[in-house]
């Protein structure tokens, strides 16, 4: 098992779960935003290769849209990212960049197109004594069944 798999650049969840720990911790003692997103995503190719290699793909090109600080991680085509001392207006820019980045085709390495629609939930907390993180995944999960919801290349934010 590795840590952070350099192909995909994002942490498998079992090391996630102990960063995002380790972050809570923290923001609850100095207290500092955290935002939390789940994004759903829905690949679709013609080549059967490349949809093989859809969570790659997207994972790379998430990791290029994201802050050095932010954590990612995946588990099948959904994808969990810790934004630390990011608030709701952090929130809204990191879903609505994401939205644009990927409302383009994409290509593998063979110059393959490949397309992603995406669903995103969101939830901030300002941090301090009340932070929680059962109720921090608990508000990203309502907030990514929102997003279905709605449809398609959507993001909806649970407070």
């Amino acid at each position: 098992m590795t840590l952070k798999d350099t192909a995909e650049d994002v942490y498998n969840i079992d090391v996630f779960q102990v960063l995002l720990k380790y972050e809570i911790e923290r923001s609850k003692r100095y207290p500092c935003p955290l935002t939390l997103l789940q994004i759903e995503t829905n690949p679709a190719a013609v080549n059967p290769q490349t949809l093989k290699a859809a969570p790659l793909i997207f994972a790379s090109a998430l990791s290029a849209h994201l802050r050095a600080a932010d954590i990612p991680a995946r588990t099948g085509n959904l994808f969990t990212v810790l934004l630390t001392n990011a608030d709701r207006h952090g929130a809204q820019a990191v879903c609505e960049r994401l939205l644009s980045v990927f409302k383009n085709k994409l290509e593998d390495g063979a110059g393959n197109s490949i397309a992603f629609s995406l669903q995103i939930g969101a939830t901030s907390h300002p941090g301090g004594e009340t932070l929680d993180m059962e109720k921090l995944i608990q508000k990203t999960e309502e907030a990514l069944q929102q997003a279905k919801k709605k449809g398609q290349n959507v993001w909806a934010f649970s407070a």
